[in-house]
């Protein structure tokens, strides 16, 4: 049996989640009533200004008020519960050729084959599929923070897993 890894982060993904996206989501999901009417409360008419402290200013500066349609606040208690359910419907479309774990804006997918070259090619379809669902929630894969692992036991033979989207393992 030969098994491999794809650990990923996503870039800046708690600002990028889109408001409507997660409600329609919820409403998919079948959150509905009062629970989505919180949610939508908690998460839309959200506003910021900004404050530059400037050091030869006698006076910080602020900037106007805006409405956030993106982002959901990094430490607050729903914020990581929005995100899971913003991509939510990630693991649904890959599944059947990896096993996804999601934590907050960290993925991680387990792949394994008996046969080594299917690990490989597996590994691409998944980073495609990866990415595209990524981009279709308006979130982008921090390839920086991209590692991709082949796992074998003791006794296995020696073989480099190539991919097309980091240098091979």
């Amino acid at each position: 049996m030969h098994g491999g890894g794809i650990f990923c982060a996503l870039a800046k993904a708690f600002d990028c989640v889109n408001h409507e996206i997660v409600l329609g989501k919820l409403h998919f999901f079948g959150i509905q009533g009062i629970s989505v009417d919180w949610f939508k409360s908690f998460s839309t008419n959200r506003r910021q200004k900004v404050e530059v402290n400037l050091p030869s200013a006698t006076q910080n500066v602020f900037s106007d008020w805006g409405t956030l349609k993106h982002e959901v606040p990094l430490r607050s208690i729903p914020g990581p519960l929005l995100f899971i359910i913003h991509i939510k419907d990630f693991p649904m479309r890959i599944n059947d050729i990896s096993e996804p774990i999601l934590f907050a804006d960290d993925t991680s997918l387990i792949i394994s084959s008996r046969n080594f070259e299917d690990i490989c090619s597996v590994s691409n379809l998944v980073l495609f599929h990866m990415i595209k669902c990524f981009a279709a929630n308006n979130l982008v894969l921090n390839l920086d923070k991209l590692n991709i692992m082949k796992l074998k036991t003791k006794n296995s033979e020696h073989s480099t897993l190539h991919t097309g989207y980091k240098k091979s393992i």
